[in-house]
């Protein structure tokens, strides 16, 4: 099963850039908070950047752009 991931994304967000360049080269969705308030609401996106990783059932938050390397660090390890 494919892993699916949004970037909580806002227009204003300082961190947003770094974290799409620490995603570089990876499958993600971007997603705009603001304007979609449905998806941000439905995860309990509270602040950008915040990268959701769905696998199958499973949901992973990582909020703020120093989790989301980590998420990228440990997913290379793997």
């Amino acid at each position: 099963l494919h892993s699916v991931k949004y970037l909580f994304t806002t227009k204003t967000c300082p961190n947003c850039a770094m974290a799409k360049e620490i995603l570089k080269g990876q499958e993600y969705v971007v997603i705009d908070a603001e304007e979609n308030e449905e998806l941000t609401r439905q995860y309990g996106v509270m602040q950008a950047p915040t990268l959701v990783v769905v696998d199958g059932n499973h949901t992973k938050k990582y909020v703020n752009a120093s989790n989301i390397q980590k998420f990228v660090d440990d997913a290379l390890v793997k």
